[in-house]
């Protein structure tokens, strides 16, 4: 049996040479290998302080670094045992479907995975313009990271594991804030009360000027990412909301405003 510590080496060797795609086959394997026969605690020597200490979290961040970037060849559909390592360690997984992280230990390195698992798998679902699901498995990462310090907020001064996770959550976070941004502008412009759930598809059409001078319109299709909340005075936007039971066509961002909203909106019930 080839040890993972063997098949990361080859996989550094090829990604040296170029070689992208056997470098990704080889550091996928060395992940199977760790988490199927091997300590999840295992170092790979010396490295930089924004790289993790463990070999486990240094591949997974090599194989991930594939999955995030824009190279048509690392996909769901042509990697699919890669993806599906990657989304058995989404956000929302179960704990008890990754019984090798036992322990304090464990468990902070299981949240890392999970973290930097669902920021990958948010970007695969942008590269395929389904911005609803990229949504998502941000909030979703975003949730653990706020919940498990210090993965919440990056600072120059963490190292290896906890610098790389709270990193990477900081870019997340990032990029959500531009999908609740393009959101609020995109309804807006739509208008007349359009683009209030995720999910909502709105049609938008764009002129510009042909060469001949002459007037072309584009016709777009945007669809929503976030849910808009109800309430009126509330001017928040998020992943998550609650929709009212009764009628699926509003959504709020938690019961205090569902509640001081309730006399106005149960007007618009049949």
């Amino acid at each position: 049996m080839v040890r993972a510590v063997d098949l990361h080496n080859s996989g550094q060797l090829k990604y040296q040479a170029g070689l992208m795609r056997e470098a990704f086959d080889y550091y996928h394997r060395a992940i199977v290998q760790i988490l199927d026969h091997e300590d999840i605690f295992q170092t790979g020597g010396n490295v930089p302080n924004e790289y993790p200490r463990e070999l486990l979290g240094f591949l997974w961040n090599n194989l991930l670094s594939f999955f995030k970037s824009d190279d048509p060849s690392f996909t769901q559909e042509k990697c699919p045992a890669a993806y599906d390592l990657v989304y058995s360690f989404r956000p929302t997984s179960s704990s008890k479907a990754h019984p090798q992280f036992k322990g304090a230990k464990g468990q902070h390195l299981l949240k890392g995975l999970q973290i930097t698992g669902g920021f990958a798998l948010g970007i695969l679902a942008w590269r395929k313009g389904d911005r609803a699901t990229t949504a998502k498995r941000y909030k979703e990462a975003l949730d653990i990271a706020d919940a498990h310090p210090p993965f919440d907020k990056w600072s120059p001064s963490l190292k290896h594991l906890d610098w790389y996770v709270a990193h990477e959550a900081e870019d997340m976070r990032n990029n959500f804030k531009i999908l609740v941004s393009r959101d609020e502008i995109n309804s807006r412009m739509a208008g007349s009360g359009q683009g209030n759930l995720r999910k909502d598809v709105l049609e938008s059409t764009t002129v510009r000027l042909g060469q001949d001078g002459s007037e072309l319109n584009r016709e777009e299709s945007f669809v929503v990412a976030t849910d808009a909340c109800g309430r009126s005075e509330c001017t928040k936007r998020g992943v998550g909301f609650k929709r009212c039971s009764a009628c699926k066509k509003i959504a709020y961002c938690g019961v205090e405003c569902q509640k001081a909203d309730w006399k106005k909106h149960k007007l618009t019930h049949n």
